[in-house]
């Protein structure tokens, strides 16, 4: 039969709610930090607008190295509660196959899903996988073969996704803690290569957003609902191959060009710079307000104003 909901608040509100939410704002903060201070590094580099590159890379860098461990804190909240409730997922982010207790954890390999097990495998010993999974020395963590094959996502996909979103951050907390210590000390236009580091780097926020996203959507599967509700059984009945396409496909055309206009005016005023340019006032008075003509109001007499920094 249909499937309903029946409690908006609930579902809205669920408990995960508020280490996701956290978690997102975090990544949008992040990103913000991150792309000013690989401005600031790019200014520096070009020895352009030093001033004003300065206060970007300090104030990028620091926002970085303090949110940086705090979204460390609301992943593995995050972590904790697909141990509890999407197990498959877990199971398949780490590439266990058996159940272990205590778990080992898998750093780097090639899931072989076939013969369900790992191929060049990079492993810490138990228990370090029950303490990272559910900080616990003595936790049982399950294995991809408790659960039933057609109730599996893919194993790849969301193993390989988790591990550069990872690497991502890592790196990141990496330059932001040495580069905030070299403007500490104020050294840090001394070590160019570290500002061009931070300047390329500025994609790594955007990346560890996607892939934190592929994680989450294709480890889910084969699930919208968890338990409950199968993909297969949520697709639009009516939808026909040929709609989805042509939809995708204008989807895609549309988020491109938005993709490129938008990147391209980023860039132009990247090349303008800070300061922008300066739009002098009318020599004439203006209004206080819209409509205060109208009315009779004062009337602001013309003031002169002078670019910052000159």
């Amino acid at each position: 039969g249909p499937f309903v909901p029946n409690d908006w608040a609930k579902i809205i509100l669920s408990p995960v709610v508020w280490a996701r939410f956290p978690h997102m704002l975090l990544a949008s903060y992040l990103t913000g930090a991150v792309c000013v201070a690989a401005t600031g590094a790019w200014y520096l580099l070009r020895e352009i607008f030093t001033a004003e590159a300065r206060v970007m890379l300090r104030m990028g860098l620091y926002f970085a190295a303090v949110l940086l461990p705090a979204q460390l804190v609301f992943g593995h909240l995050n972590g904790e509660y697909i141990v509890h409730h999407q197990p498959s997922k877990m199971a398949a982010i780490e590439a266990r196959w058996h159940d272990q207790k205590p778990a080992s954890e898998v750093l780097l390999a090639w899931p072989d899903v076939a013969h369900h097990r790992n191929l060049f495998a990079i492993t810490l010993p138990a228990p370090l996988g029950s303490l990272i999974d559910s900080d616990s020395l003595s936790a049982g963590e399950v294995g991809l073969e408790s659960i039933s094959p057609q109730n599996w996502p893919p194993v790849a996909i969301p193993f390989f996704s988790f591990r550069i979103m990872v690497g991502c951050w890592a790196i990141m907390l990496l330059v932001a803690w040495i580069a905030s210590y070299l403007i500490h000390k104020e050294r840090i236009e001394q070590y160019r290569p570290l500002l061009w580091v931070t300047f390329l780097s500025f994609p790594l926020p955007f990346i560890a957003i996607l892939t934190g996203w592929v994680t989450a959507e294709v480890g889910r599967q084969p699930w919208v609902v968890y338990g409950v509700l199968h993909t297969a059984d949520a697709m639009t009945p009516f939808l026909t191959a040929r709609s989805a396409l042509v939809s995708l496909v204008v989807y895609c055309v549309v988020y491109s060009f938005i993709f490129v206009f938008g990147t391209y005016y980023i860039y132009r005023l990247l090349r303008e710079g800070p300061g922008g340019r300066l739009v002098l006032p009318p020599a004439a008075a203006v209004p206080n307000r819209p409509m205060s003509v109208a009315h009779g109001h004062r009337l602001t007499p013309p003031v002169h104003h002078i670019a910052a920094g000159e």
